[in-house]
């Protein structure tokens, strides 16, 4: 028997630029038809309503009006839209992305929405985590109950950069 590969084959999707080139056609394609909200990640498995649904049953049960959720690798911030659509959740959203096409998207979507990307309301913001530091600006601030990842580590796991020891 083989022994295990000590890294994940790297993949398109581990890629920024297949990303950009991603949300860049879901921009163009919700500019055409608003209707098009772009690419949901894992819609065939039901990510989004089956984690909804895990949130829901938690015990103790997670507090509506002040449960605060980042969302790592939002991508058209479909998910914070069902935590506050379907969950009921009404406290600090925030949803980033390293693609600045994904973060216009998740914006726009919102606009549509009726939410107007305050920190009153779902917020979304261009940040690459392995990258940047922390901004200070506010935004970051203060701590996350729950800290969502719906394939962003998947996509961390295919790039095929390593740094210094080797390591992707």
């Amino acid at each position: 028997m083989a022994p295990p590969p000590s890294h994940l084959d790297p993949s398109e999707l581990g890629n920024k630029d297949y990303w950009q080139t991603t949300y860049t056609n879901d921009l163009t394609t919700h500019t055409e038809n608003p209707a098009n909200t772009g690419t949901t990640w894992f819609t065939t498995s039901n990510a989004s309503p089956l984690t909804l649904a895990y949130l829901l049953t938690l015990t103790p049960p997670l507090s509506k009006p002040t449960t605060t959720f980042l969302d790592l690798g939002t991508g058209n911030g479909e998910m914070l839209f069902l935590l506050r659509s379907s969950g009921g959740f009404t406290g600090k959203m925030l949803g980033i992305d390293y693609s600045p096409a994904s973060v216009e998207l998740a914006t726009r979507v919102a606009r549509q929405r009726g939410y107007n990307n305050t920190d009153e309301d779902v917020r979304f913001r261009e940040w690459d985590i392995l990258r940047e530091p922390t901004v200070e600006n506010g935004w970051t601030e203060g701590d996350f109950d729950v800290v969502l990842d719906k394939g962003t580590f998947d996509a961390i796991s295919l790039n095929e950069e390593t740094d210094g020891w080797g390591r992707r």
